[in-house]
């Protein structure tokens, strides 16, 4: 099978395999085609700062884009070229991040490719090189030898992908002097003609990148605020628990309330503390899930939240420091208040531990995509959860009198999931945590 690319396979082997490849895959696999083309132009500029003794830029800036900005900046490429750069690099990450596969759109990124390889022999390989004309390559699908060859070249990958990295295979070449590489480059750029169908996709590439960095910029703003939110929510639910009891015992002198819900009824009126408390954590739980919230289950969940710890805010549990009529902000029986607030514990504790044990874990769903630090954060939501669950048995086995009348145990397991609950919101909004 002959290649519009086999005029590098002398001086520069590596991209004529990457060109190579490129074509076979054409017809059968696009997605992979995408990945080659833009493979090919990552490596070339690799090699453009190994051939000129360019530094690349340090730590996480060293990336395809930063390397070209460097290489326009220093007027070492053309506009064309640098836009060829560009769409490649951009073709090649939606390649490989969201599985994106066009083959009209291979058709002409091949022949841009086949463009930009050209000028690179002609800059570093042969000044006086001429190319032959582009032809589109073959489909040979339907060749008896289709799947020997693709198996052929996919042993070879594995070769190129070591290559693509240290540029080993490729002869170190002679430095060009920058009066004699201005001459290069100038005559090198003459030679550049695109045609009005590469033009316009590489416009229409920009475009929608222009439109996706803006859709990435809000992205990036939304999952601040979103962090801020779940920050907040974790801090306001781990001082619930020290609030209260600090209030019950300086204000009251009671040293532990058999419930957090009761140091609100201890002067026979609805308290400040816990209702502000719970208050606070609703409406953050409500924002979340009008605002911020993932998917449909993230935005149930969180609702469920906000609507429970609303009632328990408004409603006053049962307890014998009541002695009122009407209570709450309802102005109900205090029978109809505790009916009221036990059912708003059950949806805000129900709706937290579902949260935490389901919602914080979609995220990254591929394993070879998480983190070290990411399963470590899984596995604590999920335990969280579990945790949650075992705290709220307390009450079912408080019933049977095991843990005597003296016991706070209502009290002690509504800490506790307030706790594990803001621990993990701490650690989902990267408070605590984060990937190294």
């Amino acid at each position: 099978m002959s290649s519009n690319f086999s005029f590098l396979a002398e001086k520069f082997p590596v991209l004529e395999k990457m060109g190579g490849l490129a074509e076979i895959y054409l017809y059968s696999d696009p997605n992979a085609c995408l990945f080659k083309m833009g493979s090919l132009a990552e490596t070339i500029v690799n090699y453009i700062f190994e051939f000129d003794g360019l530094e690349p830029p340090p730590g996480n800036d060293n990336t395809h884009f930063n390397r070209v900005i460097i290489l326009q900046n220093n007027n070492m490429i053309s506009k064309d070229i640098s836009d060829i750069f560009y769409v490649l690099g951009i073709k090649h990450n939606e390649a490989v991040h969201e599985g994106y596969d066009s083959f009209e759109e291979c058709r002409t990124l091949i022949e841009m490719t086949h463009t930009l390889s050209v000028w690179f022999m002609q800059l570093y390989g042969d000044s006086e090189f001429q190319p032959v004309p582009f032809v589109a390559p073959d489909d040979i699908r339907n060749q008896d030898n289709y799947q020997k060859l693709l198996d052929e070249n996919e042993k070879l990958s594995e070769k190129m992908e070591k290559a693509q990295v240290a540029a080993s295979e490729e002869p170190v070449q002679e430095y060009v002097h920058a009066p004699e590489r201005k001459k290069r480059v100038e005559k090198a750029n003459r030679r550049v003609r695109l045609s009005e169908k590469e033009t316009r996709c590489i416009i229409d590439a920009l475009k929608d990148e222009d439109g996706n960095r803006v859709k990435q910029e809000h992205k990036r703003a939304k999952m601040s605020f979103r962090r801020f939110q779940l920050i907040i929510m974790g801090f306001i639910a781990i001082f619930i628990g020290p609030l209260v009891l600090f209030t019950a015992s300086v204000t009251y002198g009671e040293c532990f309330p058999d419930s957090i819900s009761e140091t609100a009824t201890m002067a026979n009126t609805v308290g400040e503390i816990l209702p502000f408390c719970l208050g606070a954590l609703a409406l953050f739980a409500l924002t979340y899930a009008i605002v911020y919230a993932y998917d449909l289950f993230d935005k149930i969940f969180t609702a469920g939240m906000a609507l429970g710890f609303t009632l328990v805010a408004m409603q006053m549990c049962a307890s014998d420091f009541v002695k009122v009529d009407r209570v709450g902000l309802l102005g109900v029986l205090p029978k109809v208040s505790a009916t009221l607030h036990s059912a708003g514990a059950i949806a805000g504790f129900g709706s937290m531990i579902f949260w935490i044990m389901l919602c914080f874990r979609k995220s990254d769903r591929r394993k070879d995509h998480r983190t070290k630090e990411k399963n470590i954060r899984n596995n604590i939501y999920f335990y969280s959860g579990i945790a949650m669950i075992a705290s709220l048995s307390l009450f079912v086995i408080n019933e049977t009198g095991v843990f005597g009348e003296k016991f706070p145990v209502v009290f002690v397991a509504e800490c506790a999931m307030l706790f594990i609950g803001g621990i993990a919101c701490l650690i989902k909004g990267g408070f605590i945590l984060k990937d190294k």
